[in-house]
């Protein structure tokens, strides 16, 4: 592991993150309403808006500093609880990959990003796990290539590209990038980038850092899903307490009550393992990638489950667009289904456990 931490983890006390859940959801209760998120995740310029606020409570630093990834997958969860798109992934990749750089051009761009006046998107590229997420050639001050699954790339004032060899940063509208939305179940839609001879500042960086970088936005992400399948459980609970099928609530049906225990459960688990994932990477524990694969091994499937399951106790409500259900439904499965999914982590999982298959 190429990580900057070692030995006990120095993160947050949990009444300290505690306190950090609150902040943050008042926050995002008072500035992304849920019924205005919607309409919200597809105007730039409410992206940016709370992106500045998020910085303004030091959010953009996550992952660096007396913050770990512990409290970053904390800040994600609450993220996903209010359908909140704010470009905190790529946040998290810079400071974790290039954080420490001491070039002046690696400084200026970080402090413009702690204070709200960049909002990067992140391209894992060939670390992203899916075949179908391209790659870049860094060359001379320019790359050319093309990368999928590009999060946050419709706001982005930065693009954040992970390589062979090391990240490159290009300004959003330069020479050479082309840029193209793909939609599916993400909102807003994920974009693919193409580059041609574009010119980009590129800093060296090992390959276990960016590895460490983009296993952590992974876990970051399945944090995210998990704020969104809490969110859509906790509205099931409440459904199940007032609605009537046959002169009974459905929430006295065992059928229900079993399915509903079987989330909280899944729920639980999911919380506890991404929290020991995160905890072993801020630790500094060389085997933390075992943790994170057994995490999304565990998660992706749990959460989804639970998703589906939550959606079914809400009834017809769960399929309208102008209830708050489907929107966490889209996200659940949009963030799991991303880097390969549940499949690569167990595959990822067998080969730290049994070694590489030969």
């Amino acid at each position: 592991m190429d990580s900057q931490k070692t030995g006990e983890s120095e993160g947050l006390s949990d009444t300290e993150r505690g306190l950090l859940r609150d902040s943050v959801r008042d926050l995002l209760a008072r500035h992304w309403p849920a019924e205005r998120a919607v309409e919200a995740a597809q105007d730039t310029g409410a992206i940016a808006t709370i992106w500045r606020d998020l910085a303004g409570q030091g959010l953009a630093a996550l992952g660096g500093g007396p913050t770990g990834l512990r409290e970053a997958v904390l800040v994600f969860e609450e993220l996903g609880r209010a359908s909140c798109p704010a470009p905190l992934l790529g946040a998290l990749a810079a400071n974790l990959s290039i954080g420490n750089e001491q070039s002046n051009s690696a400084t200026a761009f970080i402090r413009d990003l702690h204070e709200g006046r960049a909002m990067v998107a992140l391209a894992l590229g060939a670390f992203d796990g899916d075949p179908g997420a391209g790659g870049i050639e860094l060359r001379d001050g320019t790359v050319s290539g093309t990368v999928s699954f590009v999060e946050g790339a419709v706001a982005a004032t930065h693009h954040l590209v992970l390589a062979d060899g090391g990240v490159a940063l290009v300004t959003a509208g330069a020479k050479g990038l082309a840029q193209r939305a793909t939609p599916g179940l993400a909102v807003p839609a994920l974009a693919e980038l193409n580059f041609s001879n574009t010119p980009a500042v590129h800093w060296s960086v090992p390959a276990g850092r960016l590895a460490d970088s983009a296993s952590a936005a992974r876990l970051a992400c399945a944090g995210r899903a998990l704020g969104a399948a809490q969110r859509a459980f906790d509205m099931a609970v409440e459904h199940a307490k007032v609605r009537k099928q046959f002169g009974q609530l459905i929430g006295q049906f065992q059928a229900v009550q079993h399915k509903l225990a079987d989330c909280l459960t899944s729920l639980d688990g999911s919380r506890l393992a991404i929290e020991s994932a995160a905890d072993a990477f801020d630790a500094g524990n060389p085997d933390w990638r075992f943790f994170a694969a057994s995490a999304l091994a565990f998660a992706g499937p749990a959460l989804r489950e639970v998703s589906v399951q939550t959606h079914r106790a809400l009834g017809a409500i769960g399929y309208a667009e102008e209830h708050e259900a489907p929107r966490h439904f889209r996200r659940v499965h949009a963030d799991l289904a991303r880097f390969g999914g549940a499949p690569r982590a167990r595959s990822e999982l067998a080969e730290l456990v049994l070694g590489p298959a030969t």
